[in-house]
């Protein structure tokens, strides 16, 4: 769905923790507010760190990457609150190697077009609750257990997809103004 293979792992962290070791990762890049696992993951991978603010809307700082990316080799983008980080720009300034995390946005179009590797946690409280879990995805095979085959969660996103819509527009209709317009009604609830 979002690259050629899916692999399922046994927590969004480990499925980081690979990713990062797929990509020979040594120095990252990590937004402030995301999930504490995101850097516990890095710093199992002891990978040096830096930490990098986040916007009024919530996703890294992208003017702070671009001014740091030279002193790093990958980045770590969450789309926080389903809110879409810009991934293109930090492609199209940077030569950082990008892991996409996607626990908290599935569905969006155009997600994983920039990324190297993309990671999901299927914890509970997450866009696809299997009260554990996670998937990497990649356009290269990886060894790592099997590919499993993701397009049984193409209906499950959907579905997601089409009650948060029902639900934002419910709150904007009430006068509410929503963060990162585009995919804010992701958070409708």
């Amino acid at each position: 769905m979002y690259k050629k293979y899916t692999y399922h792992s046994d927590s969004g962290t480990k499925s980081l923790i690979t990713a990062l070791k797929l990509l020979n990762s040594k120095k990252v890049i990590i937004p402030t507010y995301t999930c504490a696992d995101i850097l516990s993951a890095v710093k199992l991978s002891n990978c040096e760190y830096y930490i990098v603010d986040c916007g009024f809307d919530l996703q890294i700082d992208i003017r702070d990457v671009i001014k740091n990316s030279s002193n790093y080799d990958t980045i770590i983008i969450p789309h926080m609150f389903g809110i879409r980080a810009d991934v293109e720009s930090i492609r199209k300034n940077t030569n950082l190697k990008i892991i996409e995390d996607l626990s908290q946005c599935h569905g969006l179009n155009g997600l994983c077009k920039y990324s190297d590797i993309v990671i999901s946690s299927t914890n509970k409280s997450k866009w696809l609750d299997k009260n554990g879990g996670g998937f990497i995805f990649t356009d290269n095979k990886i060894d790592h257990e099997l590919p499993v085959n993701f397009s049984k969660y193409k209906n499950i996103i959907k579905e997601k997809l089409v009650r948060r819509i029902e639900l934002a527009n419910e709150i904007k209709e009430s006068g509410v103004n929503l963060i990162g317009e585009e995919s804010a009604w992701l958070r409708g609830m």
